[in-house]
């Protein structure tokens, strides 16, 4: 008989269905830790469905027990989801740390979220305490808590991480040596509001080393240059919304070969965007970046979702490269208040189209698009019948 088949054996004698004996304690000292941590009045709240044997017979923790999955095999614990555990009438401001050493007896996590939980801080003192024994965790979601700079010793061992989300925390990225360098195999960081995050800081932040990231989100950092993020050759997603000070050109992005979704909404001191020379690029948000032309685009023949609405676009966009985009689905040019002549005609793909404020008084070649779908027209001064010329 298999190791195996004696643990399933041994949980049902004692009443359990497949929960490891070893791993459910852990998990009711997770409990009574959260319990700790919070306001008095809410253990009656926090976990409800973990309960011990005080309760009666005890349930089992791998199929019962909320925010719990384990492996169907092994009936280890694979994810646990923590989110929102801790309860605060109210945040103080004072250190809350977390206790890493809780989640050892997790041989095979592969999965935690501790998402919106306010902790500031680590409870161990060196990194391999804290989270050494997770060798096998690949997905970490640390966003909506407190967390600074000196939370990076303690990630940066966790080199089997292909995801993390560090978003709405408190990195800088200005005292650190490494950063995140040593997580080789991540494929998706978010870093964004994080709202203090420098330029300078992407470098020290190890960025560059990180080749195999294909998604990036920088929403909301602060950076004012792209400097550091050229050797991301992998990457797929990148978000850069949301930098009111990011500026100059961003040629840089010209590596990104592989980029297929490009987001720099809301960043309105851009002079040159340069990117012309990303072949894949499918969608690309300029929202409320300050343009006034778009040559420069017509080169991004892959574009499938375009959106330019909150600009200073003026006059007539015929010539200005639009008619090059044939892969085009959905266009929005809303609130350019002083279009007047749209160049429409050559986008045979074209099923959505928003042309909410934009002061047109004529749709003169909109008609041509056979493959029209959706057509938002509010707020301007059409004449004429939407059937014709």
């Amino acid at each position: 008989m298999s190791l195996i088949w004696i643990i399933v054996l041994m949980n049902e004698m004692h009443g359990y269905k497949g929960c490891l004996e070893t791993e459910r304690t852990a998990l009711l000292e997770i409990k009574s830790f959260f319990i700790s941590v919070s306001d008095i009045g809410y253990d009656d709240q926090i976990l409800p469905s973990w309960v011990g044997e005080d309760y009666g017979m005890p349930s089992d923790c791998c199929d019962d027990w909320e925010g719990v999955k384990c492996n169907a095999t092994t009936r280890r614990v694979m994810q646990l989801s923590l989110n929102n555990t801790k309860r605060l009438n109210y945040y103080d401001g004072t250190s809350l740390l977390i206790n890493m050493s809780l989640f050892h007896p997790f041989e095979e996590l592969q999965s935690l979220h501790l998402y919106r939980n306010w902790f500031t801080g680590i409870y161990e003192n060196r990194a391999y305490d804290s989270f050494g024994s997770l060798k096998q965790l690949k997905t970490l979601n640390l966003e909506y808590n407190f967390f600074n700079d000196s939370i990076l010793p303690y990630l940066n061992i966790l080199t089997s991480l292909t995801t993390l989300n560090l978003h709405y925390n408190k990195i800088e990225g200005s005292r650190t040596r490494q950063g995140l360098a040593n997580l080789r195999y991540l494929q998706v960081l978010d870093l964004s509001a994080n709202y203090n995050i420098t330029s300078g800081s992407l470098t020290r932040l190890g960025l560059a080393n990180l080749t195999n990231l294909k998604k990036l989100d920088l929403d909301g950092c602060g950076i004012t240059t792209i400097q550091g993020l050229a050797k991301l050759k992998n990457l797929e997603a990148l978000d850069l919304s949301s930098n009111y000070y990011l500026h100059g050109s961003l040629e840089g992005l010209a590596n990104l070969t592989n980029l297929q979704v490009l987001d720099l909404s809301g960043n309105q001191n851009l002079t040159t965007l340069g990117l012309a020379n990303l072949p894949n690029l499918k969608t690309l948000d300029l929202r409320d970046c300050g343009i006034t032309t778009i040559q420069g685009l017509a080169k991004l023949k892959s574009l499938e979702a375009l959106d330019l609405s909150g600009n200073n676009l003026n006059g007539s966009l015929a010539g200005q490269g639009l008619a090059n985009l044939t892969n085009l689905r959905v266009l929005d040019l809303g609130y350019n208040r002083n279009l007047t002549t749209l160049g429409l005609a050559d986008l045979p793909n074209l099923k959505a189209l928003d042309l909410h404020y934009c002061g047109i008084t004529t749709i003169q070649g909109v008609c041509e698009l056979k493959n029209l779908f959706e057509l938002n027209l509010q707020g301007n001064n059409v004449e004429g019948h939407l059937l014709s010329n």
